[in-house]
């Protein structure tokens, strides 16, 4: 009965904040605060509600088996490889589009101040992976 009750305030706070975005924030001064809430409002009030909805028709003994089985999901060996490869290869293709993306905003002459920044990604990226590198070979 615990899990409703927070789903259930947590759908009023969101209800509140939605109400207060679309009718108390209405001044042109207050437009980016009125976004917010509505934004805001809309999101945890839809996620409020449907956890609450989710909580009437699933019951706590079927809850607790789809717990263990998302769990071994998770720990799976197979799984864990295939994220680490996926992770590995965004990694390795995220740092040529920054290459590119450096290369581009040298050639438009845009400011130095944004190239230093989009290049310093670039440093950091490589940096970590000679830091994450060395951690994980000392550690396994």
């Amino acid at each position: 009965m615990d899990r409703k009750l927070s789903y259930l305030s947590t759908a009023v706070v969101g209800l509140v904040l939605l109400f207060l975005g679309g009718f108390v924030f209405t001044k042109e001064e207050l437009k980016m605060v009125s976004g917010l809430c509505i934004g805001l409002g809309s999101a945890i009030s839809v996620l409020g509600i449907g956890n609450l909805l989710r909580s009437f028709i699933i019951s706590a003994t079927e809850e607790e088996r789809i717990k263990r089985l998302i769990e071994i999901e998770v720990n799976d060996e197979r799984n864990t490889r295939i994220r680490e490869k996926v992770g590995y290869m965004t990694s390795k293709i995220m740092n040529y589009v920054i290459c590119v993306l450096v290369l581009t905003l040298g050639f438009m002459n845009v400011d130095k101040m944004v190239l230093i920044m989009v290049a310093s990604l670039l440093l950091i990226e490589f940096l970590s992976v000679i830091i994450f590198s060395n951690y994980y070979s000392k550690k396994m």
